[in-house]
């Protein structure tokens, strides 16, 4: 696990650091930590895609040039910061910091329990992003991360699956020898929804419902069809709902 602490303060992001060591003493896990002391640091570790991506981020909400509201946005659709705790002083900016990355904030001096309960939340939901298996069309075998699938495409009697690129930019696409139909009951146990005849998306990289989806680090949009636009808007709130009551 790598553990980025971004605050202006060397003395703040060393009291984040120690309880987060104190956290570790009780759980044999491998971990590292990444310090930034400002936004602009940050979005320089994400431009470097051959870089180890940080699996939570503790952010000050105060910083000086891109503060901390202004990066969580920024932040959305970069791969390399995967989840963000607030860490500050200002709990009134509580409303203004949530987002779909935002696991949660602490208030200043943060207490070991605050940290603990973050870092839990955090290994729960690296345990929940399972592994699957796919076959290919030509017989070979596709591993991939739930979080990595953006979303399910029918072709014919196929289905492509387009996922986030290993550079953390463009899709990647494979195709598989089952019908949408097919696919979408054997993925009944996880996010994944139908929203439309031709496709099936992840909730977890949803970024917005409206006429059309919105997923994260995707220009293109993703139809609804009319007979579902009810159910996807209920269910996708049911998922946001059960998310942040998990993280809360």
């Amino acid at each position: 696990m790598l553990i980025g602490i971004c605050d202006d303060e060397k003395t703040a992001r060393q009291e984040v650091r120690k309880l987060c060591e104190l956290y570790f003493i009780g759980h044999n896990k491998e971990h590292n930590y990444i310090e930034f002391e400002s936004g602009e640091e940050v979005l320089s570790y994400c431009r470097r895609q051959d870089r180890e991506p940080v699996e939570v981020l503790f952010l000050d909400v105060e910083l000086e040039g891109v503060d901390g509201i202004h990066l969580k946005e920024l932040l959305l659709k970069q791969r390399m910061i995967e989840r963000i705790v607030f860490v500050t002083s200002h709990m009134d900016k509580i409303f203004d910091a949530f987002g779909q990355k935002t696991i949660g904030f602490i208030s200043k001096p943060p207490t070991y329990e605050q940290i603990e309960k973050k870092l839990t939340i955090v290994r729960k939901e690296k345990q929940e992003n399972v592994e699957l298996v796919f076959a290919g069309y030509r017989d070979e075998e596709h591993s991939i991360r739930l979080e990595e699938i953006a979303f399910f495409k029918a072709a014919g009697s196929y289905t492509e699956i387009y996922s986030y690129g290993s550079d953390g930019k463009g899709m990647e696409c494979f195709v598989i020898s089952k019908k949408i139909g097919e696919v979408e009951l054997e993925m009944r146990d996880y996010c994944v929804l139908r929203v439309h005849k031709s496709f099936l998306i992840n909730l977890a990289n949803v970024i917005g419902i409206g006429e059309d989806v919105t997923l994260r680090n995707l220009e293109e949009k993703i139809p609804i069809g009319r007979k579902y636009r009810e159910q996807v808007k209920t269910v996708h709130a049911a998922y946001v709902s059960d998310k942040v009551r998990k993280r809360i």
